[in-house]
């Protein structure tokens, strides 16, 4: 995975992340997610990894709406695709 990919799926949560219709206690997590994928200092897999382990809890909150769970689960989804290139 690459810088310019992983800043694909950081705009992608950013746009979650500015939906208000999205509780707050999710927004802080992808948030996280997105301090993950901003750290240049590590390895980019690493940078993914971390991420995806937070958007798979992000997924389970019985609050998310649909639309956000689709959202998370496809920019995750991307994520482990380029992990495992």
């Amino acid at each position: 995975m690459n810088d310019e990919e992983i800043n694909k799926v950081a705009d992608e949560l950013e746009r979650v992340v500015d939906d208000e219709n999205v509780p707050a206690n999710v927004r802080d997590l992808l948030e996280e997610a997105l301090e993950y994928l901003r750290d240049d200092g590590r390895d980019p897999s690493e940078r993914a990894a971390s991420a995806i382990n937070v958007l798979n809890d992000v997924s389970n909150d019985p609050n998310l709406p649909t639309h956000t769970r689709t959202v998370i689960w496809n920019v995750s989804g991307e994520l482990e695709t380029a992990t495992t290139e």
